[in-house]
C-alpha cells in the first residue's frame, strides 16, 4: 500500500549510524542483497482537459547487491531518474505501486533515509569554503557528538579526502560563477564525499557525470565503484550516454525506454544478449550508444515514429520473456514475506533511535559557517560599505546643515523618511539573492536530515543582522550629524534604535519572501513591489487621514510608518522654528507632527508596533520555510 509519509517529525535531526572503525571493513558481506524493487509502477496525472494519468514506470523489478555499481542508462524522458527516485525514496506526488524493499524486509521512512545517501545532479554548496571545510562542516552537522568525537570527525575528513582523491584541492574554495574554484570533477567528488561521511548502506547518484569532461567523468565513476566494492555499497546511478570505457566500468546495467526495461543484467553479457534477439552492436561502435539509439523514440516522421515505438515495445516484450523473470522471481520470492527479521527490526529500531546533535550545536556550528562564508565575500562587504559611506555623504550633503527655519522643517522631514527608506531597499535586495542560494543549500541538506530548520533560520538573521547594522551605522551617522539633525545624544541614539528595528524588520521580511517564493526571479518582482507600497503609505506623500478607506488600513500594517514616526517625533519634539515672511511656517515641532499625522502613537508604542509587525513576519517565514523544507515523500 503507498502511503504519504511526512518525515519532518521522524527524521529531523537524525544522523547515519556506525562507529568509525566500521569503514575498515565493508558495511554488508559481498553480495548480499540490500535493495530489491518488484512490479514497480508510477503515474502522474496530466495537465489535459480530462486529468488523465501517465505511466512513467511500468512494471518494473529488480535488485541491488552489496559492492554493486548499477548503471541507469536511457534517453531523456525514459525514467530514468524517476526510478532512482522512486528507490531512494524520494518520489512527491503521483501513484507510487509495487513492492520495495531493504534487505527482505519492508522499509521504515524513519531510518532508511539515514542509511542511504543520494548525490543530486546539481553540486549545491557554499562557494567561499574549501573543500576541507565543506566536508568538515558536513561532518559536524551530520555525525552525532555523542558516537563521534571532534578527532573521529576529522579522521573521517581525511579518509574521505584520500579516498576521492582530492588532496591537491583540499584548501581551494568550492567557487561559484564569480569565484574561480575548484574543477567540475572534483566539485562533484565534493557532493560525493559529504555522502559517504556517513557511511551509507546504498548510494544514489543522479547523472554524476553531467557537465564534466571524459577523464573526470571516467574517474568519478572508477571512484564510486571502488568505494562501493571496498565498503560494501549498492550502488545505482542514471548516465544519460556514457563512453564505452565508463559502460564497462559499471557491473549492471538497467535500460530504460519509456518506463520500461529492456535489459537488467551484467554489463557483460549485454551486447551478447541483444545480438541473440537481433540486434547485434557494430563491432567499433560504443555500446551504450548503440543501446539508446535502439531505445530512442523518433521524431522525425509520423512512420518513423511508429516504427521506434514498436521497436521499443519489441525489446521489453523480449526482455520480460527471456530475463526478467529471473530477476523478478528473485525480488517476488522476497517480497512474500512482509515481515523483517528480528536483526533488521532491531537495525531499524536502533537507526529510528539514534542520537542527534543538541540545538545550540547545530545553531552555533551553521552560525560559524555562514561567517566564514560571508566574510570571504570580500566584493559583497566591499559593496556594503561603499554603499554605506557614498549614500551618507551624498544624503548628508544634499540635506547639509539644517537650520530651523520653514525649509529646515520640511528638509527634516525628507531626512528622517530618507533614513527610513535606507532601511528597506538596501537591506532587502543584496541579501536577498544570497538568502535564496543558502536556502536551497537547506533543502538539500535537510532531505538528508542534516539539522533543524529553527537552527538554520535563527543562523541567518544572527548573520545577516550584524553586517546590515554596521554598513549602515556608517550610513545612519554620516547622514545625521552631516545635515545637521538635533545635536542631542539621546536623540542620536533613540534616532539609531529607530533605524536599526527597521533593519531588522527589513530582515525578517526578506527572509519571509525567500521562505515564500520558491523562485528567485519572482521573488525579486515581488520584494520590490510590496517595498514601494509601504514607502507610499509611509506617512511622508499622503497624510493617512486623507486616503480613501478602501486603503487606509494598509498603514497598520506598514514598519515604514511605524519608523518614520519614531524618527519623525525624535527629530521634531522640542524645537522651534523661525518662520520667514511670506513663507507657510510651523513655528513648533509638535505643528508638524500634528500635520503630518504622526504623533497618533508615542515614539515607545511606535518602537512596539514595529517589532511587533517584525516578529510576525519573522514567525511567518519561519513557518512557510518549515513547510517548504518538510519532505513529503511516497513511500510503498
Amino acid at each position: 500500500m503507498v502511503a504519504l509519509f511526512d518525515e519532518e517529525a521522524m527524521t529531523e535531526g537524525a544522523h547515519t549510524p556506525g562507529p568509525d572503525s566500521a569503514r575498515s571493513a565493508p558495511l554488508a558481506p559481498q553480495g548480499e542483497v540490500i535493495l530489491q524493487w518488484d512490479s514497480l509502477s508510477y503515474e502522474v496525472k496530466t495537465k489535459s482537459k480530462d486529468a488523465a494519468w501517465r505511466t512513467i514506470l511500468h512494471e518494473i523489478s529488480g535488485e541491488a547487491r552489496a559492492g554493486e555499481t548499477i548503471a541507469i542508462i536511457g534517453s531523456s524522458g525514459a525514467g530514468k531518474t524517476t526510478l532512482l527516485n522512486a528507490l531512494s525514496g524520494r518520489i512527491v506526488g503521483g501513484r507510487l505501486s509495487g513492492r520495495i524493499l531493504f534487505r527482505g524486509a519492508k522499509r521504515h521512512p524513519g531510518s532508511f533515509k539515514r542509511i542511504n545517501a543520494y548525490v543530486q545532479q546539481d553540486d549545491l554548496m557554499h562557494p567561499m569554503l574549501t573543500v576541507h571545510e565543506t566536508l568538515s562542516y558536513a561532518a559536524r552537522l551530520r555525525l552525532p557528538d555523542s558516537q563521534y568525537a571532534a578527532e573521529r570527525k576529522a579522521e573521517r575528513v581525511e579518509a574521505v579526502i584520500r579516498q576521492l582523491r582530492l588532496g591537491a584541492a583540499r584548501n581551494t574554495k568550492i567557487g561559484d560563477e564569480l569565484v574561480r574554484g575548484v574543477s567540475g570533477g572534483e566539485r562533484k567528488r565534493v557532493s560525493i564525499g559529504t555522502e559517504l561521511l556517513t557511511d551509507p548502506r546504498l548510494l544514489f547518484l543522479d547523472e554524476p557525470t553531467s557537465g564534466l569532461d571524459s577523464n573526470s567523468s571516467e574517474l568519478v565513476v572508477e571512484l564510486v565503484k571502488g568505494i562501493s566494492a571496498e565498503q560494501g555499497i549498492a550502488t545505482l546511478m542514471t548516465i544519460h550516454q556514457p563512453s564505452a570505457r565508463i559502460f564497462n566500468t559499471f557491473d549492471k546495467v538497467i535500460l530504460l525506454s519509456q518506463g520500461r526495461i529492456v535489459y537488467f543484467g551484467p554489463t557483460s553479457t549485454a551486447i551478447d544478449y541483444f545480438a541473440g534477439i537481433g540486434y547485434p552492436c557494430p563491432v567499433h561502435e560504443n555500446p551504450a550508444d548503440y543501446f539508446v539509439d535502439l531505445m530512442t523514440l523518433d521524431y522525425r516522421s509520423d512512420e518513423a515514429l511508429a516504427k521506434s515505438r514498436e521497436r521499443v515495445q519489441s525489446l521489453a516484450d523480449a526482455f520480460a520473456q527471456n530475463e526478467k523473470g529471473a530477476v523478478a522471481s528473485s525480488a517476488a520470492t522476497a517480497a512474500t514475506t512482509d515481515k523483517s527479521s528480528p536483526e533488521l527490526d532491531a537495525e531499524a529500531a536502533a537507526a529510528h533511535s539514534l542520537p542527534r546533535n543538541n540545538w545550540f550545536y547545530e545553531y552555533a556550528t551553521l552560525a560559524r559557517r555562514d561567517w566564514l562564508n560571508l566574510l570571504r565575500n570580500a566584493p559583497f562587504l566591499a559593496g556594503q560599505l561603499v554603499q554605506g559611506v557614498f549614500m551618507s555623504l551624498l544624503i548628508g550633503f544634499m540635506f547639509f546643515n539644517l537650520k530651523l527655519d520653514s525649509l529646515g522643517a520640511q528638509n527634516r522631514l525628507g531626512v528622517a523618511f530618507v533614513i527610513a527608506v535606507n532601511a528597506t531597499f538596501p537591506v532587502i535586495m543584496p541579501f536577498l539573492s544570497l538568502y535564496y542560494k543558502e536556502r536551497n543549500i537547506m533543502i538539500r541538506e535537510r532531505s538528508s536530515a542534516t539539522y533543524r530548520v529553527t537552527a538554520f533560520y535563527l543562523s541567518k538573521f544572527t548573520t545577516l543582522l550584524p553586517v546590515s547594522f554596521i554598513s549602515n551605522a556608517i550610513f545612519f551617522t554620516g547622514v545625521y550629524f552631516i545635515s545637521h539633525l538635533t545635536f542631542d545624544a539621546g536623540k542620536y541614539f533613540i534616532g539609531l534604535a529607530a533605524f536599526f528595528s527597521m533593519i531588522a524588520v527589513s530582515v525578517a521580511f526578506l527572509l519571509l519572501v525567500g521562505s515564500a517564493v520558491k523562485s528567485m526571479d519572482v521573488g525579486f518582482i515581488i520584494a520590490p513591489v510590496v517595498l514601494t507600497i509601504q514607502l507610499l503609505f509611509g506617512g511622508l506623500f499622503a497624510v493617512p487621514s486623507t486616503i480613501t478607506p478602501v486603503l487606509r488600513w494598509i498603514r497598520w500594517v506598514n514598519p515604514v510608518q511605524y519608523g518614520f514616526s519614531i524618527l519623525a517625533q525624535n527629530e521634531f519634539r522640542g524645537q522651534v522654528y523661525t518662520c520667514t515672511p511670506g513663507r507657510e511656517c510651523y513655528s513648533t515641532g509638535e505643528d508638524v507632527i500634528a500635520a503630518y499625522s504622526v504623533g497618533r502613537f508615542t515614539i515607545w508604542q511606535n518602537f512596539l508596533l514595529l517589532l511587533m509587525l517584525g516578529a510576525v513576519q519573522a514567525a511567518a517565514g519561519y513557518m512557510i520555510l518549515r513547510w517548504v523544507a518538510r519532505p513529503r515523500y511516497i513511500w510503498l
